[in-house]
């Protein structure tokens, strides 16, 4: 008798619980839909390199640079008549007996809004390198000029 009172008990709590379990898997049209992450405007920086020297450490810091720039989604290689950051860089050899030994560089972030406009200056940093220090410097760079296009990104709207 018990056994036959617990199968009724349990069948009658199946027959309670079914239309509950299958209401709650079933959205109702007035729900709210899953969440979705919210479509951000996609950032990206104009940007412009001059390099000016004539060692051949500068030189391959400056296409490097550009190269960066060129393969990120967050900066635009733009030589246009548009607003933009541009990178002023100047290298020269460190000891002109031996060119090859090391450069000494100058980079400059400026902000220019157009051909004939005066630029701000926004950051500039001077140092040394050796051959086998471009890229680190070049990704040291890149991150820099990322921080001030953050900075100073009311330049751009």
């Amino acid at each position: 008798m018990k056994k036959i009172a617990t199968l009724a008990l349990c069948v009658l709590m199946l027959v309670l619980t079914a239309p509950v379990a299958q209401a709650a898997s079933t959205p109702q049209a007035g729900a709210p839909k899953a969440d979705k992450p919210a479509k951000v405007d996609a950032r990206s920086t104009p940007v412009w390199v001059e390099l000016e020297g004539t060692d051949s450490i500068g030189a391959r810091l400056g296409m490097r640079l550009k190269e960066a720039f060129n393969g990120s989604n967050l900066f635009a290689l733009n030589d246009k008549d548009v607003p933009k950051m541009r990178l002023l860089v100047s290298t020269q050899s460190e000891f002109p007996g031996r060119p090859g030994v090391g450069s000494v560089y100058s980079v400059c972030w400026t902000f220019t809004q157009g051909e004939g406009y005066l630029g701000y200056l926004l950051a500039r940093e001077v140092g040394t390198l050796t051959a086998d220090e471009v890229d680190a410097l070049v990704d040291r760079l890149v991150e820099r000029t990322d921080g001030l296009s953050v900075k100073y990104s009311n330049l751009w709207k």
